[in-house]
């Protein structure tokens, strides 16, 4: 029996399916029922039940389940026993919201990476909403989301930044101020299921402003382009100024006073992986105050 093996079980254990188990660890479908086989004739039993879809864990599968996972969170802490107690190695994979990406992200990893040389991170891509189940899964070991209303069950959550929530307008456009843009240009809608949208509509409502909706999207470069080009105006978390003059557009702070998101760091409670979010946290509440600074010497 080897940790191939166990990753394998708990991974199909926790998606159902050997193809969903596949894509998260990287193999082909007949690897992973290779490996679960394997594990099953070492144990001499059945852990699951493939003839029901989605399968199930058997009755000696959820007695095998919760000690495989056991088993793998000691496996990952291995590393810290043979380094020095500062330095960090290992995998660790990390989830994020696109605005962080081009932002606080960058200089952190690399801030990272000077101190723990040995350290592996792989980033995915995504939307808040998605990561609370990816983390809930272990797909990811933490994810850079913003604040939820409520911070999900055996989910931890702790902000690091805030950031601005802008109209954006073409460079050409004459209003001024938010209230003129969003009445006097069509509206390009930042997808309403994004937590910050829900903040975005709220304000809207309150000050009875009435939008000529013309199209929603979920990608800010495409919004970016779409209000470049003069298809209308929209309201976005921005968290860097280049982005802005990348794609040479007139921003204004929404609201009096602005409205802002904050953005944190998720993981599960009680991550094996507790001190790795440590340095990741410090790291990305370094590279946010080094923003906030540039921004106030503009």
């Amino acid at each position: 029996m080897g940790i191939r093996e166990l990753k394998a079980f708990v991974a199909v254990a926790e998606r159902g399916n050997l193809a969903d188990a596949a894509d998260v660890l990287f193999l082909s479908t007949p690897a992973v029922s290779a490996q679960l086989a394997k594990l099953e004739q070492e144990l001499g039993a059945v852990l699951l039940d493939r003839a029901r879809k989605p399968a199930r864990l058997t009755s000696a599968g959820h007695a095998v389940l919760a000690r495989a996972r056991e088993v793998l969170g000691l496996y990952e802490q291995i590393g810290d026993a043979i380094t020095e107690r500062t330095e960090l190695v290992g995998s660790f994979v990390l989830g994020s919201i696109p605005t962080a990406l081009t932002s606080v992200i960058p200089r952190a990893l690399l801030a990272l990476r000077q101190a723990h040389p040995n350290l592996q991170i792989r980033i995915h891509h995504g939307q808040s909403p998605s990561f609370v189940e990816q983390l809930r899964q272990g797909d990811i070991d933490a994810a850079i989301i913003s604040e939820p209303r409520e911070v999900p069950p055996g989910l931890l959550w702790e902000a690091f930044a805030e950031e601005p929530v802008l109209v954006i307008a073409p460079a050409s456009a004459t209003g001024k101020n938010d209230e003129r843009l969003l009445r006097e240009y069509p509206y390009i809608r930042f997808n309403r299921h994004f937590w910050v949208s829900r903040r975005i509509e709220e304000t809207l409502a309150t000050r009875r402003i009435v939008l000529r909706e013309t199209m929603e999207l979920d990608s800010l470069e495409a919004i970016a382009l779409m209000v470049r080009h003069g298809l209308g105006v929209s309201i976005i978390p921005v968290s860097n100024e280049s982005f802005l003059r990348f794609h040479e557009l007139l921003a204004v702070p929404l609201g009096k006073p602005p409205v802002s998101r904050a953005i944190g760091l998720a993981q599960r409670a009680g991550n094996p992986k507790m001190r790795l979010t440590a340095a990741l946290l410090q790291a990305l509440q370094l590279a946010a105050a080094q923003d906030a600074r540039v921004v106030r010497e503009g």
